[in-house]
């Protein structure tokens, strides 16, 4: 039963000891010292003593015409403005106590999802793969090891070539992959709640998101074989890999793994764990089976499942195949027949200017970054000969999967995409080896696509991202109409297959990238690399990455994701700002949000915000 306003005033200091044992986050934009003019003031209550803001922020938010709250701590009792117009914002001096906030406006309420379309008659619907390595960057060089990825992806089809991560790290990006919406309505409810990588994809405590994920759609609803192999999320309990919670709904087959391995590793076949790359099985003298690779482990098993659906005959389903290879993620351990392939005879990229150089004006731990020596240049040479050479078997599995639908008739009929969850930093501002950066080569990426309409060798230069996979997807297995409105991401098969639709949705298409990233940890060091944090409380952001006609720009909000307080970013909590005019800084340098134009960053601002709270087509752009 939903408590009147009235009641809750009544209940104001019970709910003070609850709310914070529940963790309640305030959803305003909260600043502290500060409160507003006497206007506009529709109720002022005192509430018992030890009741904190928050209680004033929760009875605000049940108030349906509140629209700020001032919180005063005032003795003997503390006391709760609210409003329900705002008036001229004061400070008071620091220490005071006083907390305001505004609440944010309230979302138009999400359209209904559109019924289920019927079936599409046997045979007119295209077979879907979707392929993600784990950790491969694009501006760093990695492709250069994936030739059979060139001549039939991208040669022979289209390049999209301002693609970009979500959230530069696994499991949120897997998550947006997934669902189509972004990683603020997937994650969990604060700092403290579990999940994966601060992502609530647990079937058992949040089944929604599997049922609503566009693998269970297209089983479900359009009638496709579905199959997953490899990495699919970093947390897999709830999906097979407890021994007892069995095939996710909407799964034919499924080979995921467990661990995250190169050899010896878990996985779950069906509902069974299964173990390859056992040493003490090994030959004589140790060593490891190479049948055991997990890059060519899921390459055949994925193979052999296709092949399996095709064997059916012209009335097969449709299939759609996840394959996730695990390289080139650390220790990015290549196969054995490739440990000496040339590729790896390339070192890292050193000629641009941000490798080695000093952010001095960046946040956080950047900003102090230590010089890269001798003993770290080589650990990074070592450790991007391994990426390129771990790529090959997965360049590799791509041809493997082309010859085999090419045998079976199926390749022209068959869509397959192909990305990465996020960058890499190879050096870049002194970050010897990770991810989680807001800059280009932490959130840069591949992204091919070929398939049925698409014109082999086109380039797609619009602001595309991670959460337009699966809306793609469900509009190349069954039309516009297969996308559900509650997802954020929007359809990329009419930029993909041109003619007038994809003109008409290239005039209306969005310029600018949302990035976002909470930290999964306190300040942190790179395996191999001591002496270089990647990561810290202060490493968590939201951004934006803008590219249109007149503006080519990279801003940044940070915050600290350890204050429960700040989990919505509100805006007294942000504490460093960066800005880039990428048109002339294409390595993001210099920080210009010091010096630049107000107009423009409270412009950009005001849309990052509106970004970060929105759900739903109707309001993500």
């Amino acid at each position: 039963m939903r408590l009147t306003a009235a009641l809750k005033l009544w209940l104001a200091g019970l709910l003070s000891t609850n709310v914070a044992a529940a963790g309640f986050v305030c959803p305003a934009s909260v600043d502290y010292d500060c409160g507003y003019g006497a206007q506009g003031i529709a109720s002022s209550t005192n509430l018992t003593a030890g009741a904190d803001w928050r209680v004033c922020c929760e009875l605000c938010g049940e108030m349906p015409s509140c629209v700020a709250f001032t919180f005063l701590p005032k003795t003997p009792l503390p006391l709760c403005e609210l409003r329900n117009a705002l008036s001229s914002r004061n400070v008071s001096r620091p220490g005071s106590g006083k907390v305001s906030g505004v609440m944010p406006a309230s979302p138009s309420p999400l359209p209904t999802p559109r019924p289920s379309p019927p079936p599409a008659p046997p045979g007119t619907q295209k077979n879907i793969i979707f392929i993600t390595t784990d950790d491969q960057d694009l501006v760093l060089g990695s492709m250069q090891a994936m030739p059979n990825a060139g001549r039939l992806l991208r040669d022979g089809g289209a390049n999209l070539t301002n693609f970009f991560t979500h959230t530069p790290i696994c499991c949120p990006s897997r998550t947006t992959m997934l669902s189509g919406r972004y990683q603020h309505n997937n994650r969990v409810s604060g700092p403290s709640a579990p999940g994966c990588m601060r992502q609530n994809t647990s079937r058992v405590d949040n089944p929604r998101f599997w049922e609503d994920s566009f693998v269970r759609r297209l089983h479900d609803e359009h009638g496709y074989a579905t199959g997953l192999f490899g990495k699919v999320l970093n947390s897999m309990g709830s999906y097979g890999c407890d021994g007892n919670s069995g095939l996710p709904p909407g799964v034919d087959r499924s080979y995921v793994m467990c661990t995250h391995n190169f050899f010896n590793n878990t996985w779950v076949d069906q509902d069974t764990i299964v173990f390859t790359g056992d040493d003490s099985r090994a030959p004589a003298g140790g060593g490891q089976y190479v049948s055991n690779y997990t890059t060519s482990v899921m390459a055949n098993k994925s193979i052999e499942w296709i092949e399996s659906v095709l064997a059916q005959g012209p009335t097969h389903p449709p299939f759609f195949a996840w394959i996730g290879p695990h390289a080139p993620h650390l220790p990015a351990t290549p196969a054995p027949w490739y440990a000496a392939h040339p590729v790896g005879l390339n070192t890292a990229p050193r000629g641009d200017p941000y490798y080695n150089y000093s952010g001095r004006d960046k946040h956080s731990f950047i900003a102090t970054e230590p010089i890269i020596d001798d003993a770290d240049a080589a650990a990074i040479d070592v450790e991007y000969a391994k990426r390129l050479r771990s790529l090959l078997s997965v360049d590799d599995m791509i041809a493997g999967l082309a010859h085999a639908l090419t045998r079976a008739g199926a390749w022209d009929a068959t869509y397959v995409l192909f990305t990465s969850d996020h960058g890499y930093s190879q050096g870049q501002f002194r970050l010897c080896s990770h991810k989680m950066q807001v800059y280009d080569h932490g959130v840069r990426v591949p992204a091919l696509v070929r398939g049925p309409g698409i014109t082999p060798g086109s380039t797609v230069p619009a602001v595309t991202s991670m959460v337009d996979i699966a809306p793609t997807i469900l509009e190349f297995a069954a039309g516009a109409g297969a996308v559900p409105t509650t997802m954020d991401g929007h359809s990329l098969a009419p930029l993909l297959l041109g003619g007038a639709r994809g003109a008409a949705a290239a005039a209306g298409w969005r310029d600018s990238a949302l990035i976002e990233y909470q930290s999964i940890a306190q300040k942190g060091v790179g395996p191999g690399h001591l002496k270089h944090p990647v990561d810290g409380v202060n490493n968590t952001f939201r951004a934006l990455r803008v590219m249109n006609a007149s503006h080519n720009l990279m801003y940044a909000e940070f915050t600290d994701v350890s204050k429960a307080a700040d989990w919505n970013f509100p805006d007294a909590s942000l504490n460093f700002f960066e800005l880039y005019n990428v048109t002339d800084d294409h390595f993001m340098l210099e920080n210009i949000y010091a010096s630049a134009d107000q107009e423009l960053k409270d412009r950009l601002h005001a849309q990052l915000r509106a970004q970060f709270n929105c759900k739903g087509q109707a309001e993500c752009r």
